[in-house]
């Protein structure tokens, strides 16, 4: 009988302690432990400034199959672009002609980093945030020296590479690194929106400016001002037969082509915001005398085509005095000194493959600088 009673007991010690472990379960649920997951990268293409996507992809297809392709993007783009991350920026309050090549250099390397992102950023993230990093760490050190336009002179021109370079990384960008940017462009919009327009390349320069910011900050009056203000170029810089009022003012094919050097960023950049229909109508806008882009295209051809029979001397009759010190004065005009402006030109006139081919019969999309790399045609 005992033993039935300690048997009993035992079991209800048992049972007891038990309920009482149940019980503390209870009270004190494991919660499982769910693991973060990583964020998914941001694999959309950043509409920009510099290059579309379609052109992007046609090179890395490219690559694998095609070593010419491939020995060009590891020399074009690849080379620069890992040279500069090592680079520290020198920087400058204002751009003039002192410090001009100096910043142009600076911001084509910016440039080129941003372009080594563009190739790296959806296959290869972790590859690619050091040219990012750098791109942002650059930019914001100019905006951070305090940096400013205080008028419209082309030497602002030294700084389109970083305007370029920001379109490609701004929607990555941290909202506050992203609103110093930003207030820095603006500032400078506003100065060249101010300024009184011209009948020459500074204005096709401000032009370029103007929409630039437009597109990079979506701004639409900045658009709709420019729009406007780009009517009233086209009636004062092109003249009869396609001649440019830089070509007549300074008697030259050097400031014909480099007034068209900014025709054809505002046309890239048309076609990179817009698309390529919006680019070809604007380019083919006639002026009040029935003029376009393009006529002054095809005024200049049989001088880049057949510069043994058509001969151009340069600034006889310039109306800028200080053209007589040149080292092209009265001298004839080369097609060759004029191909960094046919490189940029190639997007919005593909013939321009034939002009930079009659000045160099080697010439190809892979022995190019970065923009004939880029704009050349399939």
């Amino acid at each position: 009988m005992r033993n039935i009673v300690n048997s009993l007991g035992f079991v209800f010690f048992v049972l007891v302690f038990f309920t009482a472990c149940k019980k503390k379960e209870q009270q004190n649920p494991v919660v499982p432990v769910v693991p973060t997951p990583p964020t998914p990268a941001d694999t959309r293409f950043p509409v920009n400034l510099l290059v579309d996507s379609l052109t992007l992809a046609y090179v890395k297809e490219q690559m694998p199959i095609n070593t010419d392709m491939a020995n060009a993007v590891a020399a074009i783009i690849n080379s620069p672009s890992l040279a500069a991350l090592s680079k520290t920026p020198t920087l400058f309050k204002e751009g003039d002609s002192d410090n001009f090549t100096n910043i142009s250099n600076q911001a084509t390397d910016c440039k080129m980093l941003a372009l080594r992102w563009l190739m790296l950023y959806e296959k290869s993230p972790a590859e690619a945030k050091p040219y990012f990093d750098k791109v942002v760490s650059t930019l914001l050190a100019w905006v951070n020296f305090g940096n400013i336009a205080t008028t419209h002179l082309p030497n602002e021109t030294s700084y389109l590479g970083f305007y370029e370079a920001y379109s490609v990384v701004r929607s990555r960008m941290t909202t506050a690194d992203r609103s110093k940017m930003d207030t820095w462009i603006n500032a400078r919009a506003l100065v060249f929106r101010n300024f009184p327009a011209r009948v020459n390349n500074w204005e096709t320069i401000r032009m370029n400016f103007l929409y630039y910011f437009g597109y990079l900050l979506n701004s639409q009056s900045l658009l709709d001002y420019a729009a406007g203000a780009y009517t009233t170029l086209l009636n004062v810089n092109l003249m009869a037969g396609g001649k440019s009022e830089d070509l007549i003012s300074r008697d030259a094919f050097a400031y014909h082509a480099y007034n068209l050097a900014f025709y054809a960023r505002i046309l890239k950049a048309k076609a990179y915001f817009e698309g390529s229909t919006a680019m070809n109508t604007f380019k083919n806008r006639k002026n009040n005398i029935n003029v376009s882009v393009q006529d002054m295209m095809n005024y200049w051809k049989p001088f880049l085509i057949d510069p043994v029979n058509n001969v151009h001397i340069e600034f006889v009759n310039t109306n800028y005095a200080p053209d007589k010190t040149r080292t092209d004065y009265n001298k004839p005009y080369v097609p060759s000194s004029s191909v960094y402006a046919l490189e940029e030109l190639l997007l919005a006139f593909p013939e321009t493959t034939t002009y930079l081919k009659g000045i160099s019969s080697s010439a190809t999309r892979y022995n190019r600088k970065v923009s004939g790399f880029l704009y050349w045609p399939k």
